[in-house]
Parts: C-alpha cells; structure tokens; sequence
C-alpha cells in the first residue's frame, strides 16, 4: 500500500502546467507541422507548431493531424479529441518528471492518440496520464524512457472513481519503469490491449493495482522485463491473456490477494519464475499454453479454465 500511495503522489506532482491560453475561433480540424508557428491559425496552410497551440483552436470532437514530422510537445486534453499522424512522426518529448499526454475529459468524451512517439529521454514521469474520460484510444505509438521518477509509467490511469476504457493497439511500450499501470478508487478500469509490445521495463509490463481493474490482453509481446508480465494484486481484479508470448521475464504471471489470472493459448517461456501465485488467487489455464519447462520455479498454473 505505501508503494501504491507514494507512487500516485508522484504521478500527480508530475502532471504539466499548462496556462490557458486565449480564447480563438475553433475548428473541427487543424493541423501542426515542424514548421509551424504557434501564433498561425493552425489551418493546413498555416499550421500550429505544438499540441498545445493546435488544441487552443480545436473543436470539441475535433482532430489534430501533423503536415510533417516534428517535435510537438506535451499536451493536456480536456475533451473529446483526436490526434491522428503517420507513425512516429509525432515526436513528444518528455523531459523533467513531466507528464507527456494528461487526458482530464469528462466522462462522456472519447480520446484517440495515434502515431505518438512519447520519449521520455531517462527523465520523463509518466507518457500517458488519463484522470478521467469515457475511452481512450492509443494507436501506432511508441513511448519510451520514462524512468524520471521510482513509478514513472508509459500509460497510466490512477486512483480515480470513475469508470475508464483503454484500448491500446499496434503500440511499443518500452524501457519505463512501468509499461502500463491500472489504480482504482471507484467505478471499473478496463485495459483492451492488441499487437502491443512491452518490454525492457524496470518491474512490471503490466500491473494492475487495485479492485475493479480489468485487462484483456491478446496477440501480444510481453518480454525482457525486470518485474512481471502481468501482476495482478487485489481481490477484483483480471487479467485475460491469449494467444501471446510471455519470455524473458524475472516472472511470467503474479497473481496474489485473491486475483485472477486467465491464460489460453500463450507461449510462456524462459521466466525467471513462471507463474507466481499468492493466498486465494488463481491463475487459470485450459492446458493450451506452451511452456516447454523452460520456466523458473516449481509453481503452475492452479486452477482449469473451462472450454465450452
């Protein structure tokens, strides 16, 4: 508990301050570029120069697109938004135990981030801080090197009540001390995540702290990483996994104080330990995982999960 506390005050101390900026007209489509100036209209002729200029004159349910590759700074999103750019060409660059994308929405907005590269250059608190929204999209982004702070964290969604979906998909999640962290205080949290890699963090992949928290994981890498894959670690909380590879990891698969654990169909090799299992959880399998005994430690799997 004291891990989790402090954890969360850190990510709050590293949330942007960002001033408010004047009122201009709103469009439901503007643009950044490389080039761009942030006092320009933000229009495809005369682009913004960062996020942050761009969504001072972005409708509510509008989209930000980048003409060119640049770097376009943090930004704090407070409504239904999309920000859509090829792959990795939207570097956001996060230095100073800052925040790189904080989503404040209201709990009716949906937020899509596509094509983000979020490095967070060794010093970086958190890629993606989501306080509150409906949904959140996170597509073809990479974020990386966020190691400023013990708990910095690629995405994030902290104690808060309210109900939050996260998908994550096509995304490279790597070399944080977190890959993606789930808290709760209220309402459910639930993570969707496909085609995601994450590796190289400092403890967990993926961590889920808290009841109410649930995670489905499918055609995904999970490797190299110095704490669990995935930790599971209160009553209430699940994690669905199939057809994904779980390797190289100090442990494969954490459940304790009563979480679940469901895996079908993974390849579950080369773990320092492989499944760890505390008091009353269960990590649950229907014996189609392949582990080839390469895994540490004498547990397995402890419960079956039914086929119908």
């Amino acid at each position: 508990m004291r891990k989790a506390a402090f954890s969360l005050a850190s990510i709050a101390l590293a949330l942007p301050l960002l001033a408010a900026s004047p009122a201009r007209a709103q469009e439901a489509r503007t643009w950044v570029s490389g080039t761009g100036d942030d006092a320009n209209p933000c229009s495809r002729t005369a682009p913004c120069r960062t996020f942050s200029g761009a969504l001072a004159v972005t409708a509510p349910g509008g989209e930000i697109n980048c003409l060119d590759a640049g770097q376009f700074g943090g930004a704090l999103i407070s409504f239904s938004l999309t920000i859509s750019c090829a792959a990795g060409t939207a570097g956001v660059l996060v230095p100073n135990a800052s925040t790189g994308i904080a989503i404040q929405a209201a709990s009716t907005d949906v937020v899509t981030l596509r094509g983000l590269d979020i490095d967070g250059q060794g010093s970086g608190a958190n890629g993606i801080f989501i306080s509150s929204a409906k949904a959140v999209h996170v597509e073809k982004c990479t974020i990386r090197n966020i190691l400023g702070v013990p708990f910095s964290t690629g995405i994030v969604i902290p104690a808060v009540s309210t109900t939050i979906f996260l998908f994550v998909s096509d995304t490279v999640i790597s070399g944080n001390k977190i890959g993606i962290l789930l808290h709760s205080s209220g309402g459910f949290k639930v993570a969707s995540l496909k085609h995601v890699t994450i590796t190289g963090s400092g403890a967990d992949g993926l961590q889920l702290f808290g009841a109410n928290l649930y995670a489905n994981v499918t055609e995904s890498i999970i490797s190299g990483n110095a704490g669990s894959a995935a930790n599971a670690a209160f009553s209430g909380t699940t994690v669905n996994i199939d057809r994904s590879t779980i390797a190289n990891n100090a442990t494969g698969l954490t459940a304790t104080s009563g979480a679940i654990i469901r895996a079908s169909g993974n390849n579950i090799y080369n773990n320092a330990t492989g499944f760890s299992i505390g008091a009353g959880a269960f990590i649950q399998s229907d014996s189609t995982n392949n582990t080839g005994g390469s895994n540490g430690g004498l547990a397995g799997p402890n419960a079956s999960l039914t086929k119908n």
